[in-house]
């Protein structure tokens, strides 16, 4: 083979090549299927470092198992498959995440707390503040506003001249960052 022109080989040329541990084929294929399936898992999960890290993830295991790899499809139908059950297994585990957020919600609204569970609350709080700071600006202050100073969607869109989809986006990305920063803490619990 031609160094250089394996983007011109066929999927199953590049399988084979794979399965022998050519790390130019595996290259061939992730600039092949990369840029689609990141783009598919960007527009069911909307955050792209959990995208990126949903692929690398795909990608790292498609080299890990290359020896093993039974493809009955066409490769692209085979890499967007697990693509699909990864993004399946990232909800599940953000709705265990989220569960476990609300266990901590309800626990910050019992109206006493132990001396624990005060010093855990504290660090929880101080870690959600850090991770607010984190957050890009524009987003940091649609956040702050809707969930701090309890404004409504249609009073922080005329407050920042935003529309009112870009202020929901916003803040749905936002809850989904600190959701995932904030779910090793709550494990803790």
């Amino acid at each position: 083979m031609i160094p250089g022109l394996y983007h011109l080989h066929e999927d199953k040329e590049l399988l084979t090549l794979l399965k022998q541990g050519d790390q130019q084929a595996f290259d061939a294929i992730y600039q092949r299927y990369g840029k689609a399936l990141f783009i598919k898992a960007y527009h069911k999960i909307g955050i792209k470092e959990i995208c990126e890290d949903i692929l690398q993830d795909l990608f790292a295991g498609l080299w890990a198992r290359r020896e093993q790899l039974e493809v009955r499809q066409s490769l692209g139908a085979y890499l967007h498959g697990i693509l699909d059950n990864k993004v399946i297994d990232y909800y599940r585990q953000a709705c265990v995440r989220l569960k476990h957020l609300d266990q901590l919600i309800d626990l910050l609204n019992q109206p006493e707390l132990s001396a624990v569970d005060k010093i855990s609350y504290k660090e929880q709080e101080s870690a959600l503040q850090a991770y607010i700071s984190g957050l890009s600006e524009k987003m940091r202050d649609i956040f702050i506003l809707s969930r701090y100073e309890q404004l409504s969607t249609d009073e922080i869109s005329r407050k920042l001249s935003l529309s009112n989809q870009t202020v929901r986006n916003q803040i749905s990305k936002a809850l989904k960052i600190l959701r995932a920063k904030m779910a090793p803490l709550r494990e803790g619990l």
